[in-house]
């Protein structure tokens, strides 16, 4: 599979793990509130998935070849999305911080978690539709067919380091989440 393809099909699920969160932010907002559990395996997908196994390949394999390739004429948009990256790092870890808080019923803390989890499912949103239909095509332009052969190699060595796995276990974790929301 090409590697834009790669990457927009992990977009697919990050999509679904944001429809979990956005319904999570709906229950939260209704009294409902989703077990802790829930919040544990959403702040584990974002960690895993999202960051060490697919921002880690935009910004580490993506992003250094195109910079290289443009010769700095998108380095605007590149430190555009990886600070939208690093953002969504911070409300992660707002979220990971909030929990114990959250689990007790302490409104500071499910006010927390409530307001990064949101903001966290808008900013990926936003950037996913960036990257799908301005940042991608505009790759897909520049690199040569010789040029995806090598990022879909360096995409390989970053899929064995975190593990071959990975997308199916982070795709149960997506299930799972979705169970738990609807079983309240």
């Amino acid at each position: 599979m090409k590697p834009l393809e790669t990457l927009r099909n992990e977009h697919g699920l990050i999509r679904q793990f944001l429809d979990n969160l956005t319904l999570a932010v709906e229950k939260l907002q209704n009294e409902e509130p989703p077990p802790r559990e829930f919040f544990d395996l959403a702040v584990e997908f974002a960690r895993e998935f999202a960051d060490r196994f697919h921002h880690f390949k935009e910004e580490h394999v993506m992003f250094v070849r195109l910079a290289q390739k443009k010769s700095g004429a998108i380095d605007g948009q590149i430190e555009a999305l990886r600070h939208q990256h690093e953002r969504g790092r911070n409300c992660v870890a707002a979220i990971a911080d909030a929990l114990d808080g959250y689990a007790a019923g302490k409104p500071a803390q499910v006010s927390q978690v409530l307001e990064n989890v949101a903001a966290y499912a808008a900013l990926l949103r936003n950037h996913i539709h960036k990257e799908d239909h301005i940042f991608y095509p505009m790759a897909q332009e520049v690199l040569s067919a010789e040029e995806e052969s090598q990022l879909e190699a360096e995409f390989a060595k970053a899929r064995e380091k975190v593990g071959e796995d990975t997308f199916e276990r982070c795709h149960k974790l997506v299930v799972d989440m979705g169970s738990m929301l609807t079983h309240l």
